[in-house]
């Protein structure tokens, strides 16, 4: 890494089904567990990543399923980060996807294009307005395939991202909304999207916070805009996924700027 890719000012884009992220690490004696297959590639010599109960491994690059608890580090203390929703992905091209990462030496033209890609996205001017298309090509290289979901439960993901402000989207109140029963809907959820209601239900909650990460408004103004009971819940909900409080991934988001993508609005914003 150059001193200039050191200097470089982080920067997010936030879309329905992707998201990337140039920035500090956090905290690496933290656990972080993702609603997203995450991809992590170090802007420095190596990365150390340790998933679940396992070693600790030095890699350039990693893959890491979605929900599987990791911790991590770099020497510089920045990572350069794409995620993908797995409901979005063929299930069997994604296991292929983060196997081909996972199981070699590391792929070295990944890490080029994402690394090239970091430098482009925080030196332009704007990168707004992407397609989930644009950014696998983009960031990836190739188009992960789309799952085939059905779409009583494509209609309940979207209104989990979209109806935020609102605590009482329940399993019960989803499940008659698309004509189903509240037992054969929960099933049909967890098979077609790959985990439960209620884990998802949690994540999409807590990836929408990551709108704010770099805002002025209060913490407590956006808990509440996003749904939680109280401050302590909200707090606890984005550190079990980021690793991080919110307090400390608004000190470390400082300066960063957001860019959304295409149909996708800041959780807050009119319209």
């Amino acid at each position: 890494m150059t001193d200039r890719d050191d200097r470089l000012p982080s920067r997010m884009l936030i879309g329905r089904e992707r998201l990337f992220y140039s920035g500090l690490v956090g905290n690496a004696m933290s656990t972080r567990r993702l609603g997203a297959v995450a991809v992590y590639a170090s802007p420095d010599s190596h990365l150390d990543i340790r998933v679940g109960d396992g070693p600790w491994q030095k890699r350039r690059i990693a893959a890491v399923p979605a929900f599987a608890p990791h911790r991590l580090r770099t020497p510089s203390g920045r990572i350069a980060t794409v995620c993908f929703e797995p409901e979005t992905v063929d299930a069997a091209e994604a296991a292929a996807f983060i196997g081909r990462i996972n199981d070699g030496p590391g792929d070295g033209r990944l890490i080029r294009r994402i690394l090239t890609a970091r430098r482009e996205v925080t030196r332009g001017a704007d990168a707004g307005g992407f397609s989930t298309a644009e950014f696998d090509r983009y960031f990836l290289r190739e188009r992960l395939k789309p799952r085939t979901i059905d779409e009583r439960v494509r209609h309940v993901l979207a209104r989990l991202l979209d109806e935020l402000p609102d605590t009482a989207i329940s399993a019960e109140a989803c499940a008659g909304a698309v004509g189903l029963s509240t037992s054969r809907f929960l099933h049909l959820f967890k098979d077609e999207a790959g985990s439960s209601f209620r884990t998802q239900r949690m994540w999409k909650r807590a990836r929408r916070f990551m709108d704010h990460a770099n805002g002025a408004d209060s913490l407590t103004a956006v808990a509440l805009g996003l749904g939680y009971p109280d401050s302590s819940h909200f707090s606890h909900t984005i550190r079990a996924a980021f690793g991080l409080k919110p307090r400390s991934i608004r000190e470390g988001s400082r300066g960063m700027r957001v860019c959304l993508g295409e149909n996708y609005s800041r959780a807050g914003d009119d319209g």
